[in-house]
């Protein structure tokens, strides 16, 4: 299928970024919603959250590509595959633990990502 391949470099860069950034903060600590303006520059200079944000840069990029080869009804949804490697990455790379309804729930999303695809 034509601009798949695309796909899942944009979505495993941006699933990528996520497990970076979230590493860089463990590193560099909690933040609020109100005090993260004034602390983004030192936010900035943790390397795993710049790595994080350089990949979702790049992630951005390649979807410029996607998104004017690809009928975004299609491409769109494939966002989706995103949760499942964040949440296997989360398990595997920052020790989270998974519920067995978390795991119902995503192969319910990987289900949908397969019917979509195939249309």
């Amino acid at each position: 299928m034509k601009g798949i391949p695309l796909i899942l470099l944009a979505v495993m860069l941006g699933a990528t970024g996520q497990i970076v950034m979230k590493k860089g903060m463990q590193i560099y600590g909690e933040v609020s919603a109100a005090s993260v303006w004034g602390q983004l520059i030192p936010i900035l200079k943790t390397p795993q959250v710049l790595i994080g944000f350089i990949c979702y840069g790049v992630s951005a990029i390649l979807w410029i590509a996607v998104v004017s080869n690809v009928d975004l009804s299609l491409a769109y949804p494939m966002v989706s595959l995103a949760y499942v490697i964040v949440f296997v990455a989360s398990w595997l790379f920052l020790g989270e633990q998974i519920s067995a309804l978390r795991v119902v729930g995503l192969l319910i999303i990987v289900a949908g990502v397969v019917v979509i695809s195939r249309s």
